[in-house]
């Protein structure tokens, strides 16, 4: 017996069966999709190489945990440092090393991710409470996800700061989404937990100021996150070090470093030829971002303020182009909303295709993976291993120093200093390591970078400080330059470090 809808005139038992292939086909797009930003976030952010902080990191939390004190002046060095060591990323070497401690790489790598799938869900959350649709929302979350993942290397202090970047775009949003300014409460905590974590909260009290600056040139309350934004940065001076924290901050914002790549803008990275692929991606999604807020029937100066500092702030340093990432996702799903139920309403062709938006999302996440990952087996599973391979760090070179159990000074390759502070502290001690302007001078910086690079004054450094070793990078001008000076000899060399040891009868007259 068939059952039929007196106002239409349809059988509910034919729309039944109907249904049951819609519903099922619906199901099947969000297992596939789920499935796909799986595999594209395997692809991106599992990545096993250790960063060269991480042993800094680790080492800061030994002091504390193992030997039973916060080292306020520094105590891996030998060279002149600063009285008082500002270690913005205290809290993260803690962090870091009673998780190292009690679970390993395995626990470093899950936490990493912890913090990532949140960014990543923090960063959908925003762009749906902003309006967009959540399928536009997931469309613009690929390329972010993309330009994001040059940031995440294991494991760095900068997840957090990303982390609390998007939760403050967040928490803004939302409390401007119906004026429900007792949210901007929240802003508080997270900034006297930010600065402790890493030095990127200057980023956050910068946003909020660009929010309150947006909102009044729209006509729109802005007192209220002037308010919370003072009232934020004046908290931030609950850390360790109180105001010498903000006397440290404002100098390293103004300093200069030439010599880290990650520091350099984007045409100086272009010259040097690094940071190919993120430099595009930056570019392409900056002229989006920016077509975005202007093409928008409604100008929205918030959004323009924030989105054009953040690409300003990228083109100066390539290390803060992640920044547009996160923006990028959050702004980027209302505009494409807008815009597609514009060409809905006008076109018939559109109305037909409302697949087209599903559709692109498949083909964007193929795209994107075929790109990172191409003839390459498919990742099933992140992976919680960190390495140390040869070619990144001087692995070698450190077993023969422990092997032999030699004890002293060492004049490290930059990149490895805090490596060697981790594997070889107390016996040994460093010249210079990536710990950079917050332990050592500008003087100590200028001489060191002159001996690495073998400048004219290359030899200053050298004979300046009393160094036992020397540990550099093979095959460089500064290898070259030690091989004929007859101080020194080679005592360990592989195919990527070599390492240089005083010649017997110097190290008598300077013992003498």
């Amino acid at each position: 017996m068939e059952v039929c809808d007196r106002r239409t005139g349809c059988s509910l038992l034919g729309e039944r069966v109907f249904l049951l292939p819609k519903a099922l086909f619906k199901y099947i797009s969000i297992l596939l999709l789920s499935a796909g930003l799986y595999f594209l976030f395997v692809a991106l952010f599992s990545r096993v190489v250790a960063d060269n902080d991480l042993w800094g990191y680790l080492s800061f939390g030994r002091i504390f945990w193992e030997d039973g004190y916060f080292p306020y002046g520094d105590v891996f060095s030998y060279t002149p440092t600063k009285a008082v060591w500002v270690y913005h990323e205290w809290l993260t070497g803690l962090s870091f090393y009673f998780i190292y401690k009690y679970a390993g790489a395995a626990g470093l790598q899950l936490l990493r991710y912890i913090i990532i799938l949140a960014t990543i869900y923090l960063i959908y959350l925003t762009a749906v409470k902003r309006g967009g649709t959540p399928l536009f929302a997931c469309i613009a979350l690929v390329p972010a996800i993309l330009l994001i993942s040059f940031g995440y290397v294991p494991v760095r202090a900068q997840v957090f700061t990303y982390f609390f970047f998007i939760l403050t775009v967040y928490l803004l949003e939302s409390a401007r989404k119906g004026n429900r300014w007792t949210i901007l409460a929240w802003l508080l905590p997270v900034q006297i937990l930010w600065c402790n974590f890493h030095g990127g909260f200057v980023a956050g009290l910068g946003l909020i100021g660009l929010y309150a600056m947006g909102e009044g040139l729209s006509g729109r309350k802005y007192i209220p996150i002037l308010i919370a934004g003072v009232l934020a940065a004046s908290l931030t001076v609950i850390n360790p070090y109180g105001f010498s924290y903000w006397a440290y901050t404002v100098d390293a914002l103004s300093m200069p470093r030439p010599e880290i790549d990650e520091w350099a803008s984007v045409l100086t990275a272009i010259k040097r030829d690094i940071y190919g692929v993120p430099i595009y991606v930056f570019a392409v999604m900056s002229f989006l971002s920016l077509l975005g807020c202007l093409c928008r029937r409604r100008k929205d100066y918030t959004d323009i303020l924030v989105t054009a500092i953040i690409i300003y702030i990228g083109v100066s340093h390539v290390r803060h182009s992640i920044f547009l990432g996160l923006i990028f996702g959050a702004y980027i799903p209302v505009v494409l909303s807008e815009h597609w139920n514009i060409l809905r309403a006008k076109s018939a062709f559109f109305q037909r295709r409302h697949w087209f938006p599903g559709a692109a999302l498949v083909v964007l996440l193929l795209m994107t993976y075929l790109c990172i990952n191409p003839f390459r087996a498919l990742m099933l599973a992140p992976s919680f291993k960190i390495v140390t391979p040869q070619s990144n760090f001087p692995v070698g070179a450190v077993k023969w120093v422990m092997q032999n159990n030699v004890k002293g000074n060492i004049l490290p390759h930059f990149d490895w200093g805090e490596f060697l502070i981790w594997h070889l502290y107390p016996a040994c001690r460093v010249a210079m390591d990536g710990r950079y302007e917050t332990v050592y001078g500008d003087h100590v910086r200028k001489e060191y970078f002159d001996f690495l690079q073998g400048r004219p004054d290359w030899k200053v450094f050298l004979q300046k400080y009393r160094h036992d070793m020397v540990l550099i990078k093979a095959n460089t001008r500064t290898h070259s330059l030690m091989q004929n000076d007859p101080e020194w000899r080679v005592a360990y060399m592989d195919h990527e470090s070599v390492l240089f040891m005083r010649k017997l009868e110097d190290r008598r007259t300077d013992a003498d």
